[in-house]
């Protein structure tokens, strides 16, 4: 089955459920992102000439597509009934 029709044969709660997994892996990349800023940011002793690093859109999505593959897998192992 390709994505289009498995995406097409969910219901509006499978929808729901997969915007809300993929919202938290969104958030848990954030957080992953802000905290390793902040670690650099202690490293260099907040120093003028650091380099100043942002979140990004592209970086911010795939560290979130890494961590939704990761749910997934998780999810798969503790409940088997996946597809």
């Amino acid at each position: 089955m390709i994505l289009g029709q498995w995406l097409k044969s969910l219901t509006t709660i499978d929808h729901i459920i997969l915007i809300i997994l993929y919202g938290c892996c969104v958030y848990l990349s954030k957080v992953s992102l802000e905290t390793l800023i902040e670690m650099y940011d202690k490293k260099k002793q907040y120093n003028d000439f650091r380099i100043q690093l942002r979140i990004t859109p592209i970086i911010l999505l795939s560290l979130a597509l890494l961590y939704s593959i990761l749910v997934y897998k998780v999810l798969d192992a503790i409940f088997g009934i996946m597809p």
